[in-house]
């Protein structure tokens, strides 16, 4: 059996790095590539619901080195419904976005989307692990390469409760964010 990182990179290299004929022939994430030949990314897995929280801890740290793009927790005891995620992650936002920290999680079991995200499916495939999943990114540099991608025109392929629950549900966030840097500047 494959491991979580295994899935992961797969996933990237199967899915998300080549051109999406959903989205005009750009890749679904143009930055991934990059990251994954560069080595810019860490994947840490997590086999115990009990670790989980740690594990996300430790991802928030190692993603403030300069070096690193994201980070990844995949956690193969699935201890949270989605919505419970969801609420986890978006108080650790809370917490992280003012240190320029972001967290976006996926769950296994969540249908949230009313529309079909067309440039997210992967043609039957599927990953060998059932995993919860968190990515952590510097938050200005997501909200930078975000906003080059908006002047592109990349989101105009997305449906929009997708865009809504992805590019400006991160952007809610910039308010605690800013509010630090406002704070800093005193």
């Amino acid at each position: 059996m494959k491991s979580i990182t295994d899935d992961i990179l797969t996933w990237s290299e199967k899915y998300l790095e080549p051109k999406n004929e959903h989205l005009g022939n750009v890749p679904v994430c143009p930055y991934a590539r990059m990251a994954r030949l560069k080595k810019t990314y860490r994947i840490l897995e997590c086999k115990k619901f009990e670790n989980f929280i740690d594990t996300v801890i430790e991802a928030t740290e190692l993603a403030k080195d300069p070096d690193i793009q994201i980070v990844i927790v995949g956690c193969s005891d699935i201890g949270y419904e989605p919505e419970e995620l969801d609420s986890v992650i978006h108080a650790y936002n809370i917490v992280f976005v003012p240190q320029d920290i972001y967290l976006m999680c996926s769950h296994p079991y969540d249908e949230e989307e009313d529309e079909p995200v067309e440039f997210l499916e992967t043609d039957g495939w599927e990953p060998d692990n059932e995993f919860m999943m968190v990515l952590v990114q510097k938050f200005d540099e997501l909200e930078k390469a975000s906003d080059n991608l908006r002047k592109t025109g990349y989101y105009q392929h997305w449906p929009s409760d997708y865009y809504d629950g992805t590019v400006l549900k991160r952007q809610s966030y910039r308010r605690y964010r800013d509010g630090t840097k406002k704070s800093r500047q005193k």
